[in-house]
């Protein structure tokens, strides 16, 4: 009997672009990886035409493995196949231990043995737009080991076309201009998923603050202060990082003054009510009350037990079960999300600094005499 491994190797290219190629397939499953595992012959032959026809995402960094040392968690005898390479990490003041990390893992690419058509440098910062504001811990001058990184990468020529995203991150003056030093096909830039060609709109001039340098007037040491805030630098996440909630967790349980409390009359409130800020412990009240939970639970069983009874009727196909959800909506909620959370974070940073360092606070609208 003939078997798969049989056919024409152009026959098997078919196949393999109808269940790994991005964009094409009209009857894509979702065991389409399983092909790896059927024997070695067509692991071999699959696995390469995977990574050579998709584009393959990378964190930076990320944890190593035994197999893969390089690009984790790209396995190390997959690198050589890669067209289609993005990489998103998060920048952050140049002595912290992962943007070191980060810098290493992207001076890596340019050592690759690979023929890359298309590579993408996202750069992301973890902070609020508040706080983003008033410290240079997102703008990455020369000596930067992101920076130096980039330089490397451009240098190497290990890609035929080299985009670097910047999002709420910034080159200090005239570092972009000397990563792109003329016009070139080779290179471009572009900020929040927009293509720029004015290289000014990517830096931005430096003030000599950061956002841990209150904390070492506070008392802290140095090496405390960095091995903090290096979470900042190693967490790849979509919502911005606030600093009572990443970098100064110490202080989170101090009695602050809020801002925002303050500005919405909440603390009349609670003076009518015969209570203060010092009574009103939240961590020791539930979120829910007893019979809230237990109405939740009958609920729960009966939708369960509908769920059961209707078991044995007519099942819907894959297609009528779910309708496909536009991609412009998709991004349209992840945006309204994302602004959520930095309002968020803008609000914690600001009743954060009112307390602790209000000197970031002044330092924009020229109040220092007020102090």
């Amino acid at each position: 009997m003939a078997k798969f491994q049989d056919m024409p190797a152009e026959f098997r290219n078919v196949l393999y672009t109808e269940l790994l190629k991005k964009g094409t397939g009209y009857h894509r499953s979702r065991n389409e990886l399983a092909l790896f595992s059927v024997s070695k012959q067509l692991h071999t032959e699959s696995t390469s035409y995977f990574y050579q026809n998709n584009d393959i995402t990378i964190d930076a960094p990320s944890l190593a493995t035994d197999t893969a040392t390089i690009l984790p968690p790209i396995a190390d005898k997959y690198l050589r196949f890669l067209r289609n390479l993005g990489v998103h990490t998060i920048t952050g003041q140049a002595n912290w231990p992962g943007v070191r990390k980060a810098a290493s893992t992207i001076t890596s690419i340019a050592t690759l043995d690979a023929q890359l058509d298309e590579l993408n440098v996202f750069i992301s910062s973890p902070l609020s737009q508040l706080l983003n504001s008033r410290v240079d811990d997102s703008v990455m001058d020369r000596c930067h080991p992101i920076t130096i990184a980039l330089q490397n990468l451009v240098a190497s020529g290990v890609a035929k076309s080299i985009c670097i995203e910047l999002r709420n991150a910034w080159f200090a003056p005239g570092v972009a201009s000397s990563l792109h030093p003329a016009p070139s096909s080779q290179l471009r830039f572009s900020i929040s998923d927009k293509y720029v060609l004015d290289l000014d709109l990517l830096e931005r001039p430096v003030t000599g603050r950061y956002s841990s340098m209150h904390l070492t007037d506070l008392g802290l040491r140095e090496e405390d202060v960095r091995d903090a805030g290096s979470c900042l630098a190693t967490s790849l996440s979509s919502a911005p990082s606030s600093l009572p909630s990443s970098l100064c967790s110490a202080f989170a349980d101090l009695d602050t003054f809020s801002v925002t409390t303050f500005e919405f009359g909440a603390d009349d409130e609670l003076d009518k009510n015969g209570e203060s800020y010092d009574d009103f412990d939240t961590s020791e009240q539930p979120f829910f009350t007893e019979d809230e939970i237990e109405e939740w639970q009958a609920s729960t069983h009966e939708s369960s037990q509908e769920d059961l009874s209707g078991a044995e009727g007519p099942t819907l196909g894959e297609d009528d079960e779910m309708e496909d959800v536009p991609q412009q909506d998709i991004q349209a909620f992840m945006n309204n999300l994302e602004e959520t959370a930095h309002h968020h974070a803008n609000e914690a940073d600001m009743n954060y600094m009112t307390n602790f360092a209000p000197d970031l606070l002044l330092s924009r609208h020229h109040l220092g005499h007020l102090v």
